[in-house]
């Protein structure tokens, strides 16, 4: 069993037991949210560009006041996460899924592999292979684990390129997933 397998499988009896312990509620009432977690994706992912934008581009830095040294690509990096953590959560709520405040980011990350990686929901509906969903999950993972990275370990500087992979794993994740909304 290779490393994405193994995810998948702690995923699913991860998911299996937030729901448990009711740490995710299932209700047709969640459905509700869907739309605000689309606009809070859509909103995290036109702020990580700007920033990125911003950071990169001396011209708006002149523009807005801001010294030349200023770069934000650690927040490009969280914004872009985000993004993606937003929208994994109005798909998961598009099924009556909403996970409470407890280990929220793990259980929407299980959630999503459980819910549209592991039952080919995905791979079907987008009508894509499974390496291509499989690629969508693990770009995911990954930024959830730079995120925490960038985000709370002191000493930690983003480099521009790291920020530009979020940037682009961000627009890639929305605009592959929205059509399934």
């Amino acid at each position: 069993m290779n490393r994405f397998e193994s995810e998948l499988g702690r995923a699913r009896k991860e998911y299996e037991k937030a729901l448990d312990i009711k740490e995710i509620k299932k209700s047709d009432e969640n459905k509700k949210f869907v739309n605000f977690f689309f606009e809070r994706s859509e909103n995290s992912l036109l702020t990580a560009d700007i920033l990125y934008q911003i950071s990169h581009n001396p011209n708006e830095k002149s523009k807005l006041g801001i010294d030349e040294s200023y770069d934000c690509y650690a927040w490009v990096i969280v914004t872009s996460y985000y993004s993606m953590f937003y929208m994994a959560s109005a798909l998961i709520a598009k099924k009556g899924i909403k996970c409470g405040n407890i280990d929220v980011h793990k259980n929407v990350k299980n959630g999503f592999l459980r819910l549209y990686i592991e039952n080919s929901y995905l791979e079907r509906k987008l009508a894509i292979d499974y390496n291509q969903c499989k690629e969508i999950a693990q770009d995911l993972i990954q930024e959830r684990s730079k995120r925490s990275k960038y985000q709370y370990d002191i000493g930690k500087s983003a480099l521009a390129r790291d920020a530009e992979i979020s940037l682009k794993r961000a627009k890639n994740f929305f605009e592959k997933t929205r059509k399934v909304l």
